[in-house]
């Protein structure tokens, strides 16, 4: 019988999808990330493994051979996980360079770029419900739940999607989105967050000039 996947929901809770693309899901894992203190999303291997199936960067098949892998080898996990987070943090600065049309960190472009060359390389497509995917070769590594995630940052940084890369207008949010809305004026990472605090902080000003 095959082992039980994780549900969506990670550790911290629900799993919220508004990117428009893996790799902006991925840098979204952490709450509030322009604070003082920003909100961890992600605490475990097993929920970086939950968050790959949840947003479609894995398939089933793999989350389970992840899991399985990781529970063998906990360490290897652990050391993982944390280059997951070093990612994480430099696509999001990559991200919020461009996004403010200033270059991005060196820094980061070499971290990025030597984990890009480091993980396997996409060699073909290969049917994924009514669409095709892309595919990677075996074997597979622990290391595996990242790929998509570069794929995706190249895609969007080095294409016609880089225009319509937005961050939240809500203060300190951080969250980043593909703007696809019919004029190009979205504000929010989504009206049910941001976008309804933001609706009820103008509703309470305009109540108090009015008072």
């Amino acid at each position: 019988m095959a082992e039980a996947l994780p549900s969506v929901l990670l550790s911290s809770g629900p799993l919220r999808l508004v990117g428009g693309a893996v790799a902006l899901d991925f840098v979204n894992t952490v709450d509030w990330h322009l604070e003082d203190e920003p909100v961890e999303r992600l605490r475990s291997y097993a929920d970086l493994v939950a968050w790959g199936r949840g947003s479609e960067a894995i398939d089933a098949a793999r989350a389970r051979r992840l899991l399985k892998l990781a529970k063998a080898d906990d360490k290897t996990a652990e050391s993982v996980f944390a280059v997951a987070r070093s990612l994480r943090e430099a696509l999001f600065q990559i991200f919020l360079a461009i996004g403010r049309g200033t270059a991005p960190n060196a820094r980061d472009l070499r971290l990025i770029n030597a984990w890009l060359s480091r993980l396997a390389p996409r060699d073909g497509l290969v049917q994924k419900g009514r669409g095709l995917a892309w595919h990677s070769p075996e074997p597979e590594t622990l290391e595996s739940v990242l790929a998509p995630v570069l794929w995706s940052a190249g895609d969007i940084l080095t294409g016609a999607d880089v225009d319509r890369l937005k961050l939240c207008h809500a203060d300190g949010c951080g969250w980043m989105f593909l703007d696809a809305s019919r004029k190009a004026n979205r504000l929010w990472c989504s009206m049910e967050g941001c976008g309804n605090r933001a609706k009820a902080q103008r509703h309470y000003r305009r109540t108090r000039r009015a008072a």
